[in-house]
């Protein structure tokens, strides 16, 4: 491993000691063949006399003598921090192994490529009824299925960064509770990659998987106006930064399936369309230049030349779809060659106007599915991004449920060029 120190800074900036504590954020970056993919994790209190052998030798053994804003990265093998790939973790069983009422009132079914928790798999030598840990079912040969229980990321070389966000007053000197900020970011992000050999994921998006539990026309849901932001004040800076980060200036953009704010402050476009439900909604977008009115679980098309837009947007809405490769072939038609789309969501919805598998995949596997619908779709140049452990703001009506920010997940794809 080798480390990559920021060397730009105040030189009267204090320095973080050994003793010290910190707000920082984590970085996980790999690939899986299909995608690129970058997991960010924010810690909001690191202390370094606790929690610094638990990174990275490279990251953990330089933090003391880092200021705010400077970086440490390191470069793992595969297998390197989440303990190397075992064959012998890979295990054929019996079929009725899988647990299927393990959720009451729920019937689940495997699917091959979806990750379950490990207490799904029953009878087995090591696997306990409570574990969560994840476990992938690679093959279902009628009443035989192959599982493979080592980690998700395993197989793949990753690299980890750590950023001081900000240096914070006083010291930790004394034992206690010690967070593992690697571990947490390690936990889940290779849910998102597809299966071994680009095999696609069968990740339920089907037939009555697709099915919703308000099937009554959309337009009476969308009837009254609804002027508030679904997602709380740090998500949407998060998604609004990231807009920024990805879509050329003075552009012509699309925001699909968009209400009275498109999040686009910072990009700058030349010109937003706005395709929504609601005519208020759209009306009060003081960012658009042209709102239309479309329902496109009615008709997935959209009234725009084709090659006429430069890159789109979809926030938070993915998961109402009922036909989503219709509508993302149809955002690619309307795109310019090389134009991008960038897709965002959270983990709060309207659960009964969500596709029913929607609520039945771990967050991470929703970012792989939406990321195979992108492939499907036509798009190529793919990337992830997940952004989490951020403290909730005070002023969120959720504050007192959950002491964190709402995750912020996206992926996006350009459209080839010729």
């Amino acid at each position: 491993m080798n480390a990559i120190h920021g060397l730009e800074h105040i030189d009267q900036s204090p320095i973080l000691e050994a003793q010290g504590l910190a707000r920082a954020t984590l970085t996980l970056e790999w690939e899986d063949g299909l995608a690129r993919h970058r997991d960010e994790l924010h810690v909001e209190r690191l202390s370094v006399w606790r929690e610094a052998d638990l990174l990275p030798p490279d990251i953990g053994q330089n933090l003391p003598g880092m200021r705010a804003g400077d970086i440490a990265r390191a470069y793992a093998d595969s297998g390197e921090l989440t303990g190397p790939w075992n064959p012998d973790r890979v295990l054929r069983i019996s079929s009725a192994a899988f647990d299927r009422s393990r959720m009451r009132a729920l019937g689940v079914r495997p699917h091959v490529g979806r990750f379950y928790p490990q207490g799904f798999f029953k009878g087995l030598a090591d696997v306990f009824g409570e574990t969560l840990l994840p476990a992938r079912i690679l093959e279902i040969d009628g009443d035989q299925m192959t599982v493979d229980f080592n980690h998700p990321l395993a197989r793949l070389p990753v690299d980890v960064g750590l950023h001081v966000d900000e240096i914070l007053p006083g010291y930790d000197r004394r034992g206690g509770r010690c967070i593992d900020p690697l571990y947490d970011l390690l936990r889940h992000p290779g849910m998102a990659a597809p299966l071994p050999g680009a095999i696609p994921t069968d990740f339920g998006d089907s037939g009555d998987g697709l099915a919703r539990l308000d099937e009554r026309d959309d337009g009476l849901f969308h009837t009254n106006p609804r002027m508030v932001q679904h997602l709380d004040t740090r998500a949407v800076e998060t998604i609004t930064r990231l807009y920024a980060d990805l879509l050329p200036p003075d552009a012509s953009l699309l925001d699909l399936m968009g209400s009275f704010d498109s999040h686009l402050a910072a990009a700058r476009p030349a010109s937003l369309t706005v395709l929504g439900m609601n005519a208020e909604e759209i009306a009060a977008n003081a960012e658009a230049d042209r709102r239309m009115v479309h329902d496109l679980n009615a008709a997935p098309l959209i009234d725009l030349p084709t090659g006429s837009v430069d890159s789109a947007v979809c926030t938070a809405s993915i998961e109402y779809l009922v036909d989503p490769v219709a509508v993302l072939r149809e955002v690619r038609r309307v795109l310019r060659p090389g134009g991008r789309l960038v897709v965002t969501f959270s983990n709060r919805w309207f659960p009964t106007k969500a596709i029913r598998i929607w609520s039945e995949l771990h967050e991470f596997e929703r970012l792989g599915m939406v990321t195979q619908w992108l492939q499907r779709a036509g798009f190529g140049e793919l990337n992830t991004f997940s952004s989490r452990g951020w403290p909730r703001p005070a002023d969120d009506p959720h504050a007192h449920e959950t002491p964190l920010s709402d995750p912020v997940y996206a992926t996006w794809g350009n459209k080839p060029l010729p």
